[in-house]
């Protein structure tokens, strides 16, 4: 029996853990090595945040019963691409001094990438994220928050709208979801827990660009807009964030505007390691480079040794792939494939439908073929949410989830 090779994959999102999961445990022996010890299924944190799904619905351990695989909650800082070895730390606090070293013989680059705020004043203090359960446990209390302190004694209406006024910056698929769960929320269970305050709460959708949903036809666009448009939920275009302070943000075009909560969902900046590897970079967003077999770029132009780069930090020579966990998944499956049996053909992105959720069983498609609206789209949009978790304890529990937000609403606010 040949011996086994040392695979060490950096990160633990879509790319990482879909590597990992299908990579052959009897060829490769695999370390895992990540900040986090959990996988977010990102698509749906927005529903998670607004009570439809348990947290721990969304997310799954790289850690496994029946996995060999090793995991080390810790960050790379530097490569040898030489040596093959890499300089780590550990992930806690208390332990940030430490250090160690791992070393390999197929190392494969997937760390994500960071909030990118664009230097604005004020985002990392006051601002939520939708990167991780963590950021959607946030929100759920900030929200929950926002409508206990609107419903304290003595608050003018002004004061309550103030509070109710709930700000998401930007315009993509996560954007337009955690508006479209919101306004569900809003409507239907947070109406009956807090009828006093209803038809006072707001939603408004700020983006730089001149739409929303850039990634969707101009019709789907325009569907959209009048989608949210009945729902009351504002959609603001060209709108250039100076600040965002504790009670408030600031535009260019719209001055101070009070806001109980603002939810920062666009934009995407490299990690530190990215920054700092002796490899090709694209521009714009800094991406490792690779060749179509995903193999890594050094500064010199030539093919590293055994050393492979996936998922929202890295992007293939004249592809320009976008960051989303479709491609991450396909090329870590493609990887996995090729690994565990010989490289015969480049990688090449298959599109699959694009999905968005509107509200109220609403939502748009653009699919292969033909394009959906309305409650097909919607259906489809939850078929897709199912699909995305891994085990069938959580695809079950999903559906009850489902059934249960039916039934006697959500856990948020249950009957």
């Amino acid at each position: 029996m040949a011996k086994q090779q040392n695979v060490l994959i950096i990160g633990s999102g879509w790319a990482g853990s879909t590597l990992q999961s299908n990579l052959s445990t009897s060829k490769y022996a695999i370390t895992v090595i990540s900040p986090s010890p959990t996988t977010p299924y990102t698509p749906l944190l927005a529903s998670a945040a607004c009570g439809l799904y348990d947290f721990s619905l969304v997310e799954t351990p790289v850690r496994h019963e029946s996995s060999p695989v090793n995991f080390i909650q810790g960050k790379v800082r530097t490569i040898d691409f030489e040596k093959k070895t890499c300089r780590c730390r550990p992930f806690f606090h208390g332990l940030e001094d430490e250090r160690f070293e791992l070393s390999y013989d197929i190392v494969i680059l997937a760390p994500g990438c960071l909030n990118q705020t664009f230097g604005t004043p004020g985002v990392v203090e006051n601002a939520c994220f939708v990167r991780n359960v963590a950021d959607a446990m946030v929100i759920r209390q900030r929200i929950a928050d926002c409508f206990e302190k609107a419903s304290l004694p003595g608050k003018t209406e002004q004061e309550q709208r103030n509070l109710l006024h709930f700000v998401i910056v930007g315009g993509g698929p996560t954007g337009v979801e955690l508006s479209a769960e919101l306004c569900d929320l809003f409507n239907q269970s947070f109406a009956k827990l807090y009828p006093h305050l209803k038809a006072k709460p707001t939603i408004a959708i700020h983006d730089v660009a001149p739409n929303i949903l850039s990634v969707f036809d101009a019709k789907l666009q325009e569907y959209a807009l009048s989608s949210f448009s009945k729902r009351g939920v504002q959609i603001v275009t060209n709108s250039h964030i100076q600040r965002v302070d504790a009670d408030s943000i600031t535009t260019a075009e719209h001055g101070r505007i009070p806001a109980g909560l603002v939810i920062w969902a666009t934009g995407n900046r490299c990690t530190r390691l990215v920054e700092s590897l002796p490899v090709r970079l694209t521009p714009r967003l800094p991406r490792i480079l690779t060749d179509s077999f995903l193999r890594v770029y050094g500064k010199d132009d030539q093919v590293l040794p055994d050393a492979y780069a996936l998922g929202d930090a890295a992007d293939i020579k004249d592809a320009s792939l976008p960051t989303t966990a479709e491609v991450a998944c396909q090329k870590a499956e493609y990887l996995a494939k090729n690994l565990n049996t010989r490289f015969d053909s480049p990688f090449k992105y298959e599109q699959k439908a694009i999905v968005a959720y509107l509200g109220q069983r609403d939502g748009v498609v653009a699919g292969e073929e033909n394009n959906l609206t309305g409650q097909r789209a919607w259906m489809a949009w939850r078929s897709k949410n199912f699909w995305w978790t891994r085990s069938w304890r959580q695809k079950v529990l999903v559906v009850v989830a489902w059934i249960l937000d039916l039934v006697v609403g959500r856990g948020i606010a249950p009957v």
